[in-house]
């Protein structure tokens, strides 16, 4: 497995992901598409990445880090468009892919955000550290990191 940032999103690499999704009836890999596509959002802004999973040389799964977009605080992140292609399911794959982000988000910002689109989605995020919340619009998990000098490092 090697995990790795993405700087271009061939049609090739990314066609199998976005069929299998959109076959399940997500529509965030075709958002993730269309904005690379548009420019809208590449992930290329400071903080910001969109990683790739590759095993044998086929991408098989896919998660971004960026600025929150419901958030206008910079200091807000958030973990998105996490798929793992179904056959590769089960191999810890979703895991590797968001400690990463999580390792990522650490040292660009202050909290970390997200919004589980499964029950077993928000299982992953519950055994990684996050916090389930029912209070903010656009989030259902929160993890937050301890800032140098905050006294919450242990």
């Amino acid at each position: 497995m090697t995990l790795v940032a993405l700087t271009e999103l061939s049609e090739v690499q990314i066609g199998p992901l976005l069929a299998a999704s959109e076959a399940e009836g997500f529509e965030f890999v075709r958002r993730v598409v269309n904005e690379w596509e548009t420019g809208a959002n590449r992930f290329s802004r400071e903080g910001e990445a969109l990683l790739g999973c590759f095993l044998d040389g086929r991408l098989v799964a896919i998660s971004g880090l960026a600025r929150d977009p419901y958030q206008s605080e910079a200091t807000v992140g958030r973990l998105r468009n996490l798929y793992v292609l179904p056959e590769y399911r089960g191999r810890e794959i979703g895991t590797a892919l968001a400690r990463r982000v999580i390792e990522l988000a650490g040292s660009a910002y202050e909290v970390l955000r997200l919004r589980a689109a499964t029950p077993r989605a928000a299982t992953l995020y519950d055994r990684l550290g996050f916090t389930s919340t029912t209070e903010l619009a656009n989030c259902t998990h929160v993890m937050n990191f301890p800032r140098p000098g905050s006294g919450d490092a242990a």
